[in-house]
């Protein structure tokens, strides 16, 4: 955290005052200011890489 304010410098993937809440769906990174770039399937991706997370019948680097 910052040693004069105390804000928390939360890791990638995770929000909050005390970082205590995941990126909301669709976004993903610190500060979680990147939306996820996920195609078909609406899978969504994980909050931490943006890796995407497919749904069943769909494949490929964004569930394309």
């Amino acid at each position: 955290c910052h040693h004069v304010t105390g804000e928390c410098s939360c890791p990638p993937g995770w929000t909050g005052h005390d970082c205590e809440h995941p990126c909301s769906s669709g976004r993903w990174g610190r500060g979680c200011a990147n939306s996820c770039a996920c195609d078909g399937g609406d899978g969504g991706c994980d909050p931490t890489t943006g890796t995407c997370s497919c749904q069943p019948g769909f494949t490929g680097q964004h569930c394309q």
